[in-house]
């Protein structure tokens, strides 16, 4: 009896909790989905066709509901090889918020093109593109500022009194310095000139040619050795006919 009793008091206790909410011990409560972003790639500046200097503050939106991360690049405009340098990257959405610094002092001027890619976790990315963007490190500051015209002033009128008026304007006379009349010249001669050829004839044909010199001594010698060669061979043929003859004498 005590047994049936106490089982009583406990089916009593469960009962107003199964009563409440029957489903309870069925199917256990679970924690609520996190809540997703929505997706999103936007640059909102600079904007396109902006003149950029030094460090630029680039500001946008980057989220997706399987955001992983997202990547700020740089290119030429125009982009036909589709060459990019990154130059910032995080991994937690921004929105409406700076996305990345652009350091433009450290490249050339011309135009450029900015790229936000928001990468996914299966590796698809979203992208937002500006394009027209000039850098202009280099520029001249300011503009030379104009020269003012300098400043006019009337000129001042002569005045004259009534007796100054009255009388007749003086007359300036100028006097011509005197001209001479130009000497006729000597007629000049070429007489000497005439002289000085004829003695620079009479000098070369009284000169020492050192050249016809030369030849006559060459001819002279050879002439002297041809004679010494002549004689000699006469005197051998002497000597040796006088040999000639020596022999037949002293034969039998």
């Amino acid at each position: 009896m005590k047994l049936f009793a106490m089982l009583g008091r406990v089916s009593l206790a469960v009962n107003p909790i199964a009563l409440i909410n029957p489903a309870a011990f069925l199917h256990p409560v679970q924690a609520a989905p996190q809540s997703q972003g929505q997706a999103i790639a936007q640059i909102t500046s600079p904007t396109e066709g902006q003149a950029l200097t030094g460090l630029v503050t680039i500001t946008g939106s980057a989220d997706h509901p399987d955001f992983a991360r997202w990547e700020m690049a740089y290119g030429p405009d125009p982009n036909p090889t589709d060459a990019w340098q990154p130059f910032a990257s995080g991994d937690r959405p921004v929105i409406n918020g700076s996305i990345g610094t652009w350091n433009t002092s450290v490249i050339a001027d011309g135009g450029y093109m900015l790229r936000l890619r928001v990468v996914r976790k299966d590796s698809n990315y979203d992208e937002a593109f500006v394009r027209g963007l000039q850098v202009s490190n280099s520029a001249p500051i300011g503009t030379p500022t104009s020269i003012p015209p300098a400043a006019t002033f009337p000129a001042e009128q002569p005045t004259f009194t009534a007796a100054e008026a009255a009388q007749p304007p003086a007359t300036v006379m100028v006097e011509q310095p005197p001209t001479s009349a130009p000497e006729a010249r000597p007629a000049q001669s070429n007489q000497p000139q005439a002289n000085a050829a004829a003695r620079r004839n009479t000098a070369t044909s009284s000169g020492f040619d050192a050249r016809q010199f030369g030849a006559a001594c060459l001819n002279g010698a050879t002439l002297i050795v041809g004679l010494f060669i002549v004689l000699g061979m006469i005197q051998a043929g002497r000597w040796g006919v006088k040999q000639f003859r020596r022999s037949q004498k002293r034969r039998p």
